[in-house]
């Protein structure tokens, strides 16, 4: 049982992690820092539609590493 909250905990982490660095990006394409737009060759009129589909797979990531995190106390408390 114990590598199973391991395993739960490494990839709840993992996953919030990965949210804040997709949100991270949509705010970089946003501001268009170190001309990402440019580089990437995104035309101006498809950036809002990658900054929704960012944030929205940011914020989804991070709620589901959140509900892994609690999932993962909650199996450290019991004696299972």
């Amino acid at each position: 049982m114990n590598v199973r909250k391991n395993v739960v905990m490494f990839i709840g982490i993992t996953q919030e992690v990965i949210g804040v660095f997709a949100i991270a990006f949509a705010c970089v394409l946003y501001f268009n820092i170190f001309d990402t737009r440019i580089n990437l060759e995104i035309p101006f009129e498809h950036v809002s539609f990658y900054i929704l589909l960012l944030f929205v797979f940011g914020f989804v990531s991070i709620l589901s590493g959140l509900f892994l995190i609690r999932e993962r106390l909650e199996l450290g408390g019991g004696n299972s």
